[in-house]
């Protein structure tokens, strides 16, 4: 029996096509790096109510957990050995859960060590931000 390699080679080329580096995000997007400790605790991460997500969106925020396997509000993945490498350079060894996020111009604006994400701080960190004045700014002009 003869198995076609296009097949198998299409699937392995479209599924590294989306694998990306945060450098692919900058300027585009603000980013939620999130870390949990326990494989249980990776789902309380996950902003589940529709108000949430729509409060991200209005933000241009993706997030990424990073628990069992990847969740993400994106079509986009990270290659095994650059999630290492996240998780090594944002959690600095800590055994406790964390989340970080990156603005917009890749800098890290805000890491937590603790188990439930604080959005009312996290919202008020990104909107304190002068290129989110201005997003905000732009958004009340074309109204």
């Amino acid at each position: 029996m003869k198995i076609s390699l296009i097949p198998i080679l299409l699937l392995a080329f479209m599924s590294t096509i989306d694998q990306i580096t945060l450098e692919d995000l900058r300027w585009k997007n603000r980013v939620l790096l999130v870390f949990p400790v326990g494989a249980n605790s990776e789902n309380q991460f996950i902003p589940e109510n529709d108000t949430l997500q729509g409060e991200m969106e209005e933000r241009d925020m993706v997030y990424f957990v990073f628990g069992d396997s990847l969740k993400t509000n994106s079509e986009f993945s990270f290659a095994t050995e650059y999630i290492e490498q996240l998780r090594a350079k944002h959690t600095l060894g800590s055994k406790k859960d964390c989340y970080v996020l990156i603005g917009k111009d890749g800098g890290t604006k805000l890491r937590r060590e603790q188990s439930k994400i604080d959005w009312e701080e996290l919202f008020g960190t990104i909107d304190a931000m002068p290129m989110r004045m201005r997003e905000m700014n732009e958004k009340d002009d074309s109204h």
